[in-house]
Order: structure tokens, then C-alpha cells, then sequence
């Protein structure tokens, strides 16, 4: 992976930031450091702007973290440009992180452990798609609902931790649940608020759980 700084697992509320310009191709240029987030995991990448041109999009390439800027840029290798984050955009996608791995707790608790298929979590919502046959029944995703939200609004604490025994592999904790997530997240399950929860069938064999804010 590349050698960037990471600067988004030391402080996922980094909004602003400065660093140093390692390479440019086309419109797309790799920093030495970066609060962007590139997509991976099911949660979509950052935008922003880099040296006052927007970021449409941060991703990984042969292993790099890339910046995909709306134009080529004006400033060249070597200098050190001001970056900053849509914060807004990226305070929601943490809030429906940490909400998805709630619902996905509570979900497994009154149906049983199922076979996530996928996810994919930007600012709109969390959706996530689980091996099952037949339909989630309505009573039970609203009792999975009711749940969450009771938790959440307990405002319990989320941790980040290092697994000792996987080299590079963040573990995401609070209260009594547990996974392996390398995504950003809230501190508070009490700053993501309430939660509405939606079934969706993505095809046979399969069910998707949507995870929206409350709010919207």
C-alpha cells in the first residue's frame, strides 16, 4: 500500500490540512498525506478540494491513494498545497457507518447471523445486502429498529483499535459489539441520532437492509 500518511485513521474529524504534492497524472494527484478517505470497504470515497480545486472523488490505484480532481491542476510535484474536506458529506457517511454496524447487530440478534453479501455506505444512507431466502419480516426489522435507536440514543461510546494479531487490521468497538472495520466513524452513538430502517430485495436469494438518518 502506498506510503501516504493516513491522516483520517489518527483523526477522522480533520477537516483541513496541508501536504505535499508526490505525483500528478492527468487530474488525478497523490499526496504524502491525506484526511481524504478513498474509497474502500463499502464506503465511498471523499471530496473536497485540493489547492482550490475540487475533489470529485479519492480512490486507490496499483495501490496508491488518488485524488480525482474535476481538472487537471495548476500546481506541479513538489509543492505543498491547503486541502480541505466536504465536511458535511463526510460527518454523514460516519454517522451511517457507525449506524450500520449497529442495525447489523441488532439484526443478527433477532434473526440469526446472516452472510452479508455487500455494503455500501455514502451520505444518503448505509445499504446492506444479506444471503436470505424469502422476505425480512416487517415486525422484525421495526423491532430491529426500535433497538437500535434505544442504543443509540445511550450515547455509547465507539472505539478504534489495533489488531495485535493482523497487522494493519482496525477493529471498530462499542459497548457490547465488535468487527473489523477500516472505515471512519463517530466518537458517540449520540451524534448519529435516530434511524429508519427500509427492506429492499436486490434479487433472489438475497435481502438489503437500508439504514437512513431519522432527520431526513
Amino acid at each position: 500500500m502506498t506510503g501516504t500518511e493516513k491522516l483520517y485513521h489518527g483523526d477522522p474529524y480533520l477537516r483541513e490540512f496541508e501536504a505535499e504534492v508526490l505525483g500528478i497524472d492527468g487530474n488525478e494527484v497523490e499526496l504524502d498525506r491525506t484526511a481524504f478517505y478513498p474509497e474502500g470497504g463499502g464506503q465511498v470515497g471523499d471530496t473536497g478540494s485540493i489547492g482550490g480545486i475540487r475533489v470529485v472523488d479519492t480512490r486507490i490505484r496499483n495501490d496508491r491513494i488518488v485524488h480525482v480532481l474535476e481538472a487537471p491542476p495548476r500546481f506541479d510535484v513538489g509543492e505543498t498545497v491547503g486541502c480541505r474536506i466536504d465536511w458535511e458529506r463526510r460527518y454523514r457517511i460516519m454517522r451511517l457507518h457507525s449506524a450500520s454496524h449497529v442495525m447489523e447487530y441488532f439484526l443478527y440478534r433477532r434473526l440469526g447471523e446472516l452472510r452479508r453479501l455487500g455494503s455500501r455506505v455514502d451520505d444518503r444512507k448505509d445499504s446492506s445486502n444479506y444471503a436470505y431466502e424469502g422476505r425480512l419480516p416487517p415486525d422484525g426489522l421495526r423491532e430491529v429498529e426500535e433497538e437500535a435507536n434505544r442504543f443509540l440514543a445511550e450515547g455509547h461510546e465507539i472505539r478504534i483499535r489495533l489488531d495485535p494479531s493482523r497487522p494493519g487490521m482496525r477493529i471498530w468497538r462499542c459497548g457490547p459489539i465488535e468487527m473489523p472495520c477500516g472505515g471512519t466513524h463517530v466518537r458517540n452513538t449520540g451524534e448519529i441520532g435516530a434511524i429508519r430502517l427500509r427492506r429492499r430485495n436486490p434479487g433472489r436469494g438475497a435481502e438489503r437492509v437500508e439504514t437512513t438518518l431519522a432527520e431526513d
